[in-house]
């Protein structure tokens, strides 16, 4: 008797495992051999659930940053913080390690290996960002009308925020500061701003 394979349990349990080899061996030196490797599986398998490695990666990403952009959610809803306490939730949950550290580094990467190309993948990773930015300058708006931070350009704000959240991803291999001292020097800044 054949084997039943529930299709969506088995396209997620591959999403799961390409994360790993993604943030293991980086977007450009993984090839589809590598993950069918991981996942137990042929590669003729994988092609019954993903068309190429770019759509297996933009699923990943997705995935991924589906979770983080859940997170930063139930952070923005919690009305027992104030805007600068969700701010700085935010930024310690995007830089504390846990399995998406990896993931601004892989947007990175691919955002330099595409960067000349008008990929389709490439369009969708940006718009999750432009995303999470949103929620930041919204957040930042928030406080500014909340009078807990002075007045400043929020999108600005939330552009600087995000750029200090991928530069820290960066960094974290060099060991330069530890991630405390990063996040806390962040949260001086942060409190600077306040009314």
């Amino acid at each position: 008797m054949p084997k039943i394979v529930d299709y969506e349990s088995k396209k997620q349990e591959i999403i799961e495992k390409a994360r790993i080899v993604f943030a293991k061996r980086g977007y450009h030196n993984t090839n589809l051999s590598h993950i069918s490797k991981k996942c137990g599986i042929g590669r003729t398998t994988l092609y019954q659930y993903f068309a190429n490695k770019d759509e297996i990666f933009y699923h990943t990403m997705g995935s991924t940053l589906e979770e983080i952009k859940s997170q930063v959610n139930v952070i923005v809803l919690d009305e027992q913080l104030t805007f600068v306490e969700k701010l700085k939730e935010i930024i310690h949950k995007l830089t504390e390690e846990q399995k998406h550290n990896n993931t601004f580094i892989l947007l990175l990467e691919v955002w330099l290996v595409l960067k000349r190309e008008n990929n389709e993948t490439l369009e969708k990773l940006k718009e999750y960002t432009r995303e999470l930015k949103r929620i930041l300058e919204e957040l930042i708006k928030e406080a500014i009308n909340a009078k807990e931070i002075k007045p400043i350009d929020s999108k600005s704000l939330a552009e600087t925020i995000y750029t200090f959240i991928e530069t820290f991803t960066l960094q974290r291999t060099s060991n330069y500061l530890d991630s405390k001292v990063k996040v806390e020097s962040l949260n001086l800044l942060i409190d600077g701003l306040k009314a």
